[in-house]
């Protein structure tokens, strides 16, 4: 089977870790480049963050990694719940292997976009983040590339029946720029949603945390440690123990899509002041090509994470030994 080749547009956080550290992982995922843009955090803190979970999954230099977007394209830059967690390298006590690239993040997706256009072997983008470094890629390669590079765009993001996280009616990611968000639904490509109302359900307990931990020594216990510290229990709001790990849901559907019940509905996301990044269904249309997560089989889910990061974990032990060899 042909691994599905994507880039990563993340601004990690803790979440954003998660799904990198899966398709890092699974066999089925063939990592082009990861993109680090504002969001969770600053753009520097979340380019030295993703820099860290490249390295302790032992693919730092390997895995091309590209600065991007430290603002949206014209609303007015927020960040989300979670930035104290900030720079991971200082929680964890690591030192960031080195970042690898000067070329925009925005710049680098264009270009793969169009080369897999001119082949005729189109990538998946999976945005874990603001979608401004998507949106500008897609403007830079043009719209006739951009329908034939692009396979699918994988979103975490917006929130249907769920409340908001970052304001009462709008999920972070759409409410960071949504002008962003709107340019790449309207272009025409296929994109499948993974909003807060699936998300809220696949949460790790402290349990789940020691399991992870035990795996993986190196980057299960690192992302334990993490997510711990950004005290994500409410059982209130996600209806059970535990936090939500919401960023893992797009990245863990491309290899494992019969976890999902997905519901065909074109999407919309709302510029104006009053709701400004609000996410609503919109009337039916023959020539849109969304999805929606509609529900999930966490507990599959979850055990899909655990499997990624044992094998992560054995990886990095092959490496590390051929390396000294």
């Amino acid at each position: 089977m042909t691994a599905r080749r994507i880039f990563i547009s993340a601004d990690p956080g803790v979440d954003d870790m998660a799904a990198i550290l899966y398709a890092l992982a699974d066999p089925g995922i063939a990592t082009l480049g990861v993109g680090a843009v504002w969001g969770n955090v600053p753009k520097a803190e979340a380019l030295e963050n993703a820099d860290v979970i490249l390295g302790l999954a032992g693919r730092a230099g390997e895995v091309p990694l590209y600065p991007g977007s430290d603002g949206p394209l014209i609303a007015e830059r927020v960040y989300g719940k979670h930035r104290a967690v900030g720079r991971f390298s200082e929680r964890l006590s690591l030192v960031a292997p080195g970042l690898q690239s000067d070329e925009h993040a925005a710049s680098a997706l264009a270009r793969e976009i169009r080369a897999a256009a001119v082949a005729d072997t189109p990538i998946t983008i999976v945005s874990t983040s603001p979608m401004t470094d998507v949106a500008l890629a897609i403007s830079l390669a043009g719209r006739a590339s951009a329908r034939k590079g692009i396979a699918e765009i994988a979103i975490m993001g917006g929130a249907f029946r769920a409340l908001g996280n970052r304001a009462p009616h709008a999920e972070m990611n759409m409410l960071a720029d949504p002008h962003a968000a709107r340019m790449v639904l309207e272009v025409g490509l296929s994109v499948a949603l993974f909003p807060l109302d699936v998300t809220h359900t696949v949460r790790l307990t402290d349990n789940d945390l020691d399991r992870v931990s035990q795996i993986a020594p190196r980057s299960g216990a690192a992302f334990a440690s993490l997510f711990r510290a950004s005290d994500r229990q409410n059982p209130a709001l996600y209806g059970g123990p535990g936090g939500p790990v919401h960023d893992l849901l797009p990245m863990a559907w491309l290899t494992e899509s019969s976890f999902f019940e997905m519901e065909d509905a074109p999407i919309r996301v709302v510029t104006s002041p009053d709701l400004l990044g609000h996410t609503a269904r919109s009337a039916e249309s023959d020539t849109v090509r969304h999805r929606i997560a509609v529900a999930v089989d966490a507990d599959g889910l979850r055990s899909a994470f655990f499997d990624r990061l044992a094998m992560l974990e054995t990886i990095d032990a092959t490496n590390d030994r051929e390396r000294m060899a």
